[in-house]
Order: structure tokens, then C-alpha cells, then sequence
């Protein structure tokens, strides 16, 4: 069995159409019920299996009443994908301390509670956790002050995890994409001038940002018994964007 949150849509959503393809029953898990509800169905009428969640990636009792729940429905838990995760933008001096909690609260806090009440279950499976960082959780980048600092912040928590949990056969590792065509990305430059896209998209060396299954090939890969002696790995999935300075 597979949990899966932030499941409702973009990364998350592709993350748990390939792993119902893939055979594995899915547990999908966003605070948007009747997002990950809709995907529930997609799932269904394809022959695969899985069953939706409404809960807050923040919430520890929550979150765990659901693994239970999924457990019983599902039996053991064989790969955690943690996808769920907020955007805001700012510099250190312009971001409110609600919207830093926030972003601090989902992106990283989120992923410590979903690690903390499914680990003990995935040394039983010798199972596979994962988690969504970002290519600024690798480098700065201004503006992001707070994205930065809960993705830097995820990186550090999943080596430990690899380090931590290693020995009793859990596998964990990153990916950070850069720039992903979803839903996440169409808000961050909904407010941008034109050509903003097209500008940051031309500092890919491939010259184009990825879609979200291009992040769940990798995450399925990760899962797979092809990664068995991949753990405390940091993937940049992100069209060559960190592999130096780049110039078109």
C-alpha cells in the first residue's frame, strides 16, 4: 500500500495515478476531501484501488487515525510519498510571521508528522519514504524566504531519516524539481508580468519547465525494487537548472 499527500492535485495527483498504475493500493491524502475524492474515482474506473482523505498534512492525530484506518482497508504500508505543500513569496523582511508558521507548518512539519506514524510501519515492510523538496531547498533564491527555508529544512529531516532508519530497511529520499507545470505554478506567477514564465523557463538548459508525471516517474522509480540501494539520496529533477550557472 501506498499513502500519498497532497494528493489532490499536481505532483501529488500524477504521484498517485502511478502508483494505482503501478499495481499498489493508494491512500490519497489532502485537506481538499473532495480533490482527492475526484482522484479516488479516476483511480476506480481505471481497475486500480484506492481510497480518498480529507485531512491537514499538520494535524498528528489526524494523520495517524488515517494510516490506521488505511491500514485496515489496505493492509501493510510498502511507500510514503510526501507531495503536499504550500507556495508564498517574500523576503525575510516582507514575509508576515502567520504566512512563515504557515509555509513552515505544511512544507516541513507536514513532512515530520507523515515520516514520525508511518516509519514504524515501513521498517516492518522494509518500505520506501520520499519526499517532494524543490530546487530551493538546494540553493537560495530571493524572494522565497520562507519556501527556501522549509525545503532546505526537508532535505535535512530525509537524511536523517536515511541515516536514522537505514539500518531496519527503510529507504529515504528527496526529489527537487524546480519549476513544474501545476497548479502551484500557475499561482506563483498569476501576478508576474508578461513573459515572466517564458524568462524563467529560458534559464532551463532544456528550456522548459517538467510536468508532474516527469516528477512521478522518479518517485515510482524511488519506490521500486530498482532503487533497493538508493537511500539519503537528493535528486534535482529540474532540466539541468543547478548544475551551474547557465546562460541562453
Amino acid at each position: 500500500m501506498s499513502i500519498v499527500t497532497g494528493a489532490a492535485s499536481g505532483i501529488g495527483r500524477a504521484v498517485a495515478l502511478r502508483m494505482a498504475a503501478r499495481g499498489a493500493f493508494v491512500a490519497l491524502l489532502d485537506s481538499n476531501l473532495d480533490g482527492s475524492a475526484e482522484i479516488e474515482r479516476e483511480i476506480r474506473a481505471t481497475g486500480g484501488s484506492a481510497k480518498a482523505y480529507g485531512v491537514d498534512v499538520r494535524d498528528s492525530t489526524g494523520v495517524n487515525a488515517v494510516v490506521e484506518d488505511a491500514i485496515r482497508e489496505f493492509g501493510n504500508i510498502n511507500s510514503v510519498i510526501s507531495c503536499a505543500g504550500i507556495l508564498r513569496t517574500g523576503r525575510v523582511t516582507e514575509t508576515q510571521l502567520d504566512d512563515w508558521n504557515l509555509v513552515i507548518s505544511v512544507n516541513l512539519t507536514g513532512t515530520f508528522v507523515l515520516a514520525k506514524l508511518t516509519i514504524p510501519w515501513l521498517e516492518k515492510s522494509k518500505g520506501s519514504f520520499v519526499a517532494i523538496s524543490s530546487d530551493a531547498g538546494t540553493q537560495g533564491a530571493s524572494g522565497y524566504a520562507a519556501y527556501c527555508a522549509s525545503k532546505h529544512g526537508v532535505i535535512g529531516l530525509v537524511r536523517c531519516l536515511a541515516l536514522d532508519h537505514g539500518p531496519k530497511g527503510v529507504r529515504s529520499n528527496a526529489i527537487c524539481p524546480s519549476f513544474v507545470n501545476t497548479p502551484m505554478a500557475d499561482a506563483a506567477f498569476a501576478g508576474s508580468s508578461e513573459g515572466a514564465r517564458e524568462f524563467y523557463e529560458r534559464l532551463v538548459p532544456l528550456g522548459r519547465f517538467a510536468s508532474a508525471n516527469e516528477i512521478a516517474d522518479v518517485a515510482s522509480y524511488l519506490t521500486s525494487n530498482e532503487a533497493s540501494y538508493v537511500n539519503g539520496a537528493i535528486f534535482a529533477v529540474d532540466g539541468g537548472a543547478t548544475a551551474g550557472y547557465f546562460s541562453r
